[in-house]
């Protein structure tokens, strides 16, 4: 049975995707700027309460989330994995092996031998570099001398890499000067935040959409949608975390 705290968790989430605060959300829906504060979830009894059906309506309005996807991410949170339809080549229908109990997918907890921080060298490139050739295999995964190494202030499972946004134009969500943390063979779902890759041409990064095929709404453009063309030099990888 679905939990009232659920329900907010998951709003919360997919809310910050798109860069908006509790009450941020709630002035873009209409509502008193205190609706969705974290002080009115709770009753008097330390119990979570239910958000009201109108306020929900109106907020997944505001985020441009139809019911049903909101639902299906309610259910992806409580530990559904259901593949998204028409993956492009090079991914498998399945998860990043190594993930441990209570742990993101593709992350791993700090291993002792990496020291008290757990940090761990991971390939990484700038945002504007991903269109050129050689940078990934048939597979998917990053391979070549372009790559440069950096940091990663956890363990992270191969072949996952990170990106640094180098450019402002996809902002709120995705800021100039962050990083995202990106696995390659985690299968893409409606309403993840995805990278769209393809050789010799611009990359994008943006919301996945569902559907009978695959299609990416840009981060930078929302007002666009991308299919994702099937193809072997064309991969749609999985963003998992954005660090600062």
């Amino acid at each position: 049975m679905i939990a009232p705290q659920e329900v907010w968790t998951t709003l919360d989430r997919l809310a910050l995707e798109r860069g908006f605060t509790p009450s941020a959300l709630a002035r873009a829906a209409g509502l008193d700027a205190t609706t969705f504060n974290p002080s009115r979830r709770v009753g008097a009894d330390g119990a979570y309460r239910w958000p009201s059906v109108n306020s929900l309506l109106r907020a997944l309005e505001a985020l441009h989330i139809p019911l049903t996807v909101f639902a299906a991410s309610l259910e992806g949170a409580r530990g559904s994995s259901a593949a998204a339809p028409g993956l492009p080549g090079g991914m498998p229908a399945g998860q990043v092996s190594g993930r441990s109990a209570g742990a993101p997918y593709g992350m791993l907890p700090p291993a002792s031998s990496e020291g008290a921080q757990g940090v761990r060298q991971v390939c990484s490139l700038p945002f504007s570099q991903l269109g050129q050739s050689g940078l990934f295999d048939r597979q998917g995964h990053p391979t070549g001398p372009a790559w440069d190494e950096q940091d990663c202030p956890f363990s992270i499972a191969a072949p996952a890499y990170m990106v640094r946004i180098d450019t402002a134009r996809m902002e709120p969500v995705l800021r100039e000067g962050a990083s995202a943390v990106v696995v390659p063979g985690l299968v893409p779902r409606a309403q993840d935040r995805a990278l769209l890759l393809r050789v010799g041409a611009e990359p994008c990064a943006g919301f996945v959409r569902g559907g009978e095929s695959l299609s990416i709404e840009p981060f930078a453009a929302p007002w666009q949608v991308l299919a994702v063309p099937p193809g072997r030099d064309v991969w749609l990888h999985r963003i998992v975390m954005v660090t600062l």
